[in-house]
């Protein structure tokens, strides 16, 4: 997943600090993921951000949801935060789920995903 640092939209080089607070990433077949800066967003009810670098997570959702129910958490998530960084990345992401759901060219399926969480041992 290192392509997510190296390159942005259109295959621009772009370092993680220029990160836009979502964008969707190809995984092959015509498919993409909604990657988000989780700096800039945090704790949506009902959904998990899943690293996939340092700077980088993509987004699983409570089985259930869709992308509907991501778009209002992120709107909610607006009306709570105080004016600054993180409100202005959270109304950006909002702009764009919004701009994403109305697309004619993009259509949204929920999948399920296995998060597998290694266990440390104990002594």
């Amino acid at each position: 997943m290192d392509v997510v640092e190296q390159t942005g939209p259109r295959g621009r080089a772009r370092k993680a600090a220029d990160a836009l607070p979502a964008e969707l990433v190809e995984v092959g077949g015509g498919q993409a993921l909604i990657v988000v800066a989780p700096d800039h967003v945090h704790s949506l009810p009902g959904v998990r951000m899943i690293p996939i670098s340092d700077s980088r997570a993509f987004l699983a959702l409570e089985p259930g949801r869709g992308l509907a129910d991501l778009e209002v958490a992120v709107l909610d998530r607006v009306k709570g935060l105080a004016p600054g960084r993180e409100r202005r990345a959270a109304q950006q992401l909002a702009r764009q789920l919004g701009e994403w759901r109305r697309s004619s060219h993009l259509a949204f399926e929920s999948r399920s995903i296995l998060l597998v969480t290694r266990r440390t041992a104990r002594r």
